[in-house]
């Protein structure tokens, strides 16, 4: 009897199918936000209508993949996680929740090590005149949200900040695609 045999086969069939889905949704997600990044960093290269023509396409495909998304998120536990975070990129680069795609893609791609390089940086580009006070304030409160939604721990001082400072797009981020702390 071969049954056995052909069950360790399929299973192991099975799960190098998802971990292929998982890295083609991370590798998708991945292009997507750095096509946002790419686009918001040439931002002056392009006029307004091309620039907005151009953002347009490109969320509309985040749309399309949170749509594939959606189908796929049903099954193996691991991968439904996974997916549900990507999904949760998604969703907030489409809300456009997040103004930094830099940071929605550190948080897609679960990067809280990076994150946290990230808020250290900008604290320090605003100590130093190089980032204006709003500017940092606004990556301060994203990265705390995509650390905060990655589970990472956030001393008091930073929950406090946030608290104070979350934007109604990114506590609409937090409330729709749930709150994982």
């Amino acid at each position: 009897d071969n049954a056995p045999c052909a069950s360790r086969v399929s299973r192991r069939s099975a799960r190098a199918m998802a971990d292929a889905l998982r890295a083609n949704a991370r590798d998708q997600i991945a292009r997507l936000l750095t096509q946002l990044a790419d686009l918001e960093d040439a931002r002056e290269e392009f006029d307004d209508d091309e620039y907005e023509e151009t953002k347009a396409e490109t969320l509309a495909q985040l749309d399309s993949f949170k749509t594939s998304l959606a189908r796929m998120t049903t099954g193996d536990v691991t991968l439904t996680n996974e997916l549900e975070t990507i999904k949760s990129a998604t969703l907030a680069a489409i809300s456009a929740a997040f103004k930094t795609p830099e940071i929605l893609k550190l948080f897609a791609l679960k990067q809280p090590e990076a994150l946290r390089e990230r808020l250290r940086a900008c604290e320090r580009d605003v100590l130093l005149g190089k980032m204006s006070d709003a500017k940092g304030k606004i990556e301060r409160v994203e990265i705390l949200t995509a650390l905060k939604k990655l589970q990472a721990p956030l001393e008091e001082s930073e929950l406090t900040f946030l608290r104070e400072h979350m934007t109604a797009g990114l506590a609409e981020f937090v409330a729709v695609a749930g709150d994982n702390s």
